[in-house]
Parts: structure tokens; sequence; C-alpha cells
């Protein structure tokens, strides 16, 4: 139980270390400990990034720490007989040194018994093995999605770095791919007793201080050998590691899993470099892109969700809607690299296609947020001027939202360093942040059609639903006006709207509402104050700000250009 605790006690420590730069201050080795935690935990672990904080010490042939690959039903006679044993033995400090022909004499269990227990922890073991391998190797078999329900392994699964000691040295990985095989593959040694597999969980104070001063690191599992013609790829320090795990050059299944334990890390690689490449570099370009469409619409005087749902200027929208379209495709790629769809829109099975550290890495968390900021609008902005929300599907939030938003916001929700990801743009003639609620225009479209849907009359004011849904919208307008989430250059530039609905609510309120209603910051904004707002657009600039703006190059290009 004491590394059961201090593994949970770590977790929760990991946990509560949030603040973004801190390094972390804990660090667990458990010693013979059996996995804790089902696929979730181990790829929630990794994907924070927490995996490198754990290191599991196993011995080869210790078989308690394989114990919980076997249901509890199977093995719990013979656990009754054996923990009371190892603890005694433990308190005695006997470790299988000169003493090991007196601990075998007082062994629980006969020779027998043993070997019906180590068989049956054998069997699950090979069972688990076989089907995670085949699951990774051919992730859309289907034989195997059917064959799941039907058998029931255990749910428990590694993370952490794994170090596997023999009496001679040890080999350690960081491929939690690989830690299944080997765990299953060291209990076959053919040279063990059947009682050093009882006797190998009280054997570590007597093994590591040797074996842990003759460790190798196994790397490029992909290329180990499965004959003596390739053993060049290994020295000999690794070679003889390997064999005295019963993972030598004889055992071909197990080099064989251990080969398909490597290239899975090792396409997992290859793909992410292809994305930062490829898909990276077209994301970035197409962002680049809209940012200047997003500027055109506000020299225009209107702000580019309004420019992009009425479409006035068809050249310029019908740009934007293909690069809309297109990075939409992309990440879609990436979503589908990722994870599998289930039934429900919230959740979701992984793929093993990229590494589950992918979604924690700063630069596309940064560029997904930068995407979801300044794209969902327009996606919202698509969805109300085709008139979805008028048929069965109902509100951009209700049904129409795609799944690439929900993950992008998971993401960033999800990061350590959330509050130092927001992506904001940058020069004096820019806007210099984005809305921080992407879906902040869905909110107003909501208000806007039962703005029109009760033709502004002012008894439909007092109907619950619409009472509700306005002092919603209200609270969350004044939470992002108090973290400065809004830009309110695009907010209220033109008529759009946003200053429509704000205006008929405005009218709708008594004089107590509108004194303590956040929305007394945008009514009473004076011209003065406009003028010194950052948030202005080219034409209330003053002659000397349009004299060194670059937008004054394209204000005095022609017409003709400009659509």
């Amino acid at each position: 139980m004491g590394a059961a605790i201090a593994l949970l006690l770590t977790l929760w420590m990991l946990d509560k270390q949030t603040r973004p730069g801190r390094p972390k201050s804990v660090f667990c080795i458990t010693f013979g400990f059996p996995l804790i935690g089902d696929e979730i935990l181990a790829r929630t672990v990794r994907r924070k990034r927490w995996a490198d904080q754990f290191c599991h010490v196993v011995l080869g042939s210790d078989i308690f720490s394989r114990i919980l690959l076997v249901p509890c039903k199977y093995v719990c006679e013979p656990l009754e007989a054996l923990l009371p044993y190892w603890k005694r033995s433990m308190q005695r400090n006997d470790f299988m040194d000169s003493t090991k022909k007196s601990m075998e004499a007082t062994l629980p269990l006969n020779v027998d018994g043993i070997d019906e227990f180590v068989s049956t922890v054998v069997q699950d073991c090979s069972a688990i093995v076989n089907y995670s391998s085949a699951a990774i190797v051919s992730p859309n078999n289907l034989l195997m999605a059917a064959v799941k329900p039907l058998v029931k392994l255990s749910p428990y699964r590694p993370f952490g770095y794994y170090v596997f000691c023999s009496r001679s040295g040890g080999i350690w990985t960081d491929n939690h791919f690989s830690v299944l095989p080997i765990l299953y593959y060291a209990l076959q040694t053919s040279d063990v007793d059947l009682e050093e597999f009882i006797l190998g969980h009280v054997g570590y104070g007597h093994i590591l201080p040797i074996a842990l001063q003759n460790i190798v690191k196994l790397t490029e599992l992909s290329d180990i050998p499965l004959s003596e013609a390739g053993s060049n790829y290994q020295d000999k320090r690794t070679a003889t590691q390997l064999e005295a795990l019963g993972l030598g050059i004889q055992n071909c299944r197990a080099r064989l899993s251990l080969r398909a334990a490597g290239q899975i890390m090792k396409q997992q690689r290859a793909k992410v470099s292809k994305l930062e490449d490829e898909v990276m570099v077209k994301i970035k370009r197409a962002i680049d892109e809209l940012e200047k469409y997003r500027s055109q619409c506000l020299i225009f005087g209107i702000g580019y969700y309004d420019a992009f749902k009425i479409k006035q200027r068809r050249e310029l929208d019908f740009k934007a809607n293909l690069l809309r379209l297109e990075l939409a495709g992309c990440w879609d790629k990436i979503k589908q690299m990722v994870w599998y769809a289930q039934d429900s829109v919230d959740k979701f099975s992984y793929k093993n296609e990229l590494p589950d550290d992918f979604q924690s890495r700063e630069e596309w968390i940064r560029l997904g947020t930068h995407y979801r900021l300044l794209v969902e609008p327009l996606d919202i902005a698509n969805y109300y001027r085709l008139g979805y929300n008028e048929d069965s599907t109902g509100h951009y939030l209700v049904n129409g939202r795609p799944r690439r938003y929900k993950i992008l916001q998971k993401w960033l929700e999800d990061s350590e360093e959330n509050n130092q990801l927001i992506p904001k743009t940058k020069g004096t003639d820019q806007p210099t942040m984005f809305t921080q609620d992407s879906c902040f225009w869905a909110y107003v479209e909501e208000i806007s059609c039962l703005m029109h849907n009760n033709n502004l009359k002012d008894d439909d004011k007092s109907n619950g639903m619409v009472k509700s849904k306005c002092q919603e919208f209200e609270e969350r307008v004044g939470l992002l006006i108090d973290s400065n989430g809004l830009c309110m250059e695009e907010l209220l530039t033109g008529e759009s709207t946003f200053k429509m609905v704000v205006k008929w609510l405005w009218k709708h309120m008594t004089p107590e509402q509108k004194a303590s209603s956040p929305f007394r910051t945008i009514m009473d904004m004076t011209p003065e104050q406009k003028a010194s707002s950052p948030f202005r657009t080219i034409t209330d600039r003053t002659p000397e700000q349009k004299a060194i703006s670059p937008f004054g190059t394209i204000m005095d290009r022609q017409p003709q250009w400009i659509l």
C-alpha cells in the first residue's frame, strides 16, 4: 500500500502545481509495485507531461508486479497466503542471498500451487499483451473491435519510466508501448525456478545495489535485431541485459513486440514532423490572410463578423470563406489523427497516431487558440446567414458548433500555462486583441433572434425565457469587460449586430438597471473617449495618424482594386 499512496500523493501534488513555469518538485520511485490506473489515467499523465516524474523499478522475476493484470477472483486464494509471507520476509530483511534455502522451506505454497499461480498470471499477461499489440498495430481492425466487449481484460496500463532489473544489471525504457511486452516476456525465462517468482518480490534490497550499477537505456526499439546478423545494432552491454531478462535473440516474439513498440513511437515522431513542416505552415499562411481580411473590413467601417455575414464585397468574402474551409480541413485532419469520435459529441477515444502530449505542446495550443478566436466567429456568421438556426438544428451552441473548436478549447483549458497562451496581434494599426470568447457572437445572435421574434415590444421583455437569456448575456458581457476580453473596435464599428442588440437591451432597461449594467460602459462612451481609445478604425484617426499609417497606402488605391 505504501507505493500506491506515494503514487497517488505524487499525482495530487503535480495537479496542485499549476503555476506557469513552476518546476516540478516531486519525484516518485516505486519498487515491484503493480500497475495502477487505467488507460485514461495513463494518457492523462503523459498528456500533462508528468511521466518523467515517475520511475518504476521491477525485477524480471517478480510476480507481484504483474498481479493486477489478472482478475482478482483467479489469484485471491494464493494472495491470501502470499501477502503475509511477503510482509514477514521484508520485516526480517530476508533478501534472496545466503538464506534462500531457509526461505524456500517456509514458502506458504507448495510447488504445484506456485506453478498454478504463476501460470495464471502468465496466461492473463499473454492475453493483454497480444490484444494490446494487435490494437496498436491494427487500430481499425473490425475483428478486434468485436472481440473487445467479449473478453474481460485487466484495465490497468503503465505510465512513467520503467527500469527492469536482473541479477546482472537492467534496462530502462521511456516507451510505454514496450512495458507490457517486457512484463510478460520477462516472466518466461526458462532458467528461473518457480520459487524465484515468489521470492523475487522480497529481493530488491539485495539485487538492486548491484543491478543499478549496470543499467542501459533501450533506444530505437524499431531497429532491435531479430537475429545474430543484426546484433551490431546494440552494444554488448545492452545485449547482455536483454538476454538476462529473457529478451535475447532466441525470444523472437519478444523482439517482434519490442520492434512494434519502437515503430509506433517512430511513426508518431515522423507524423508530428510532417504536421509541423506542412500543415502548420499552411495554417499560419491562411491565418495571416484572414488577418488581412479582418483589417480590410475595419477600413471599410465594419467588423469582419458582420462583413462576412452580409457579404457585400463578394470577392473578399469569397476568399475568406475559402480560407475558412481550408483551415477547417487542416484541423479536422489533426483531429482524426488523435481521436475516434464516439456517440456523444463530448467524449472521444484516443488513437495512437500522435504522441499523447501533442495537445500539450505550446506551439499547437497557441496556434489552435489563435485559429479558434479568429475563425469561429466566421463559422457562426455563416451559420446564421444560412438560417440553420431556424430549422431543427437550433442555435449554434446547441447543435451547430463543430467538434474541432471544442477540442481546441479543451487544449487551452487543460494547459498549465493557459493564461500565457492567448495570441495577440501586433502593430499599432491592427486590433490589439481578439474577443476572448470565440462563441461570443453566438450569444449575440441568440439575443438578436429573440429581439426580432418579439418585434421589440415592451411587454415581451417580461417573458421569463427572454428575460433569463438577456440577463445571462448581460453578465457575460460584464465579465468580458472586466477582464478586458472584448475587442471594442470590432463590436462597435458601424451598425454592428452587437451594437443593435445592446441598444435594444438598453432601451428596455429601467433607470435602476441601467445604473448597474455593464452596457453603461458602452453606451456612455463619448466621442473624446472613442478618439483616445486604442480600438478605432482608420476613418476615426487624425490626418497625422493617417499619414503614418500603412493603411493609408491601401486607402489611396483605386476603388476597383479594393473590391
